[in-house]
């Protein structure tokens, strides 16, 4: 209900968020416009999904979404990416700046070190919030 967009206007910045990462305005998300996509990721257990999203791969390109569909926050979560070096948060779903309800657990940067995991050359760890979704790029 777009009339009331300024009671929801933490939501409303959310879309924006999204929208600009899924058009790749900043140029670094071109792997969300692509439509190469790989699950490397799947816990049932703790609810945990994480995929690989990519045009044609390399920095600016490559992106990882991982998705929490846990009622808990799960803390140095371990998952396996494409490959090693820094990869840049660029959306925490559970932000409070989106909605001063949500938990807001801290996430930042993904470290990847040479460590094969979940079938992929690298691994790090993430901080991911109760039903939240990270959005990393490849730097």
């Amino acid at each position: 209900d777009w009339d009331r967009d300024e009671h929801f206007r933490g939501i409303v910045v959310m879309y924006r968020d999204l929208i600009r990462l899924r058009r790749n305005l900043d140029g670094t998300t071109r792997g969300l416009t692509g439509h190469n996509v790989q699950l490397t990721h799947v816990n049932r257990d703790m609810n945990v999904v994480v995929m690989h999203r990519w045009q044609d791969g390399g920095p600016g390109d490559d992106v990882l979404v991982v998705v929490n569909l846990g009622h808990e926050a799960r803390g140095g979560y371990r998952i396996g990416v494409p490959s090693e070096g820094v990869w840049a948060l660029a959306f925490n779903s559970d932000a409070d700046v989106y909605n001063a309800d949500f938990s807001d657990t801290p996430a930042g940067d993904l470290h990847a070190e040479p460590d094969d995991y979940d079938g992929l050359g690298a691994s790090g760890t993430v901080d991911i919030g109760p039903y939240a979704v990270l959005i990393y790029h490849r730097t």
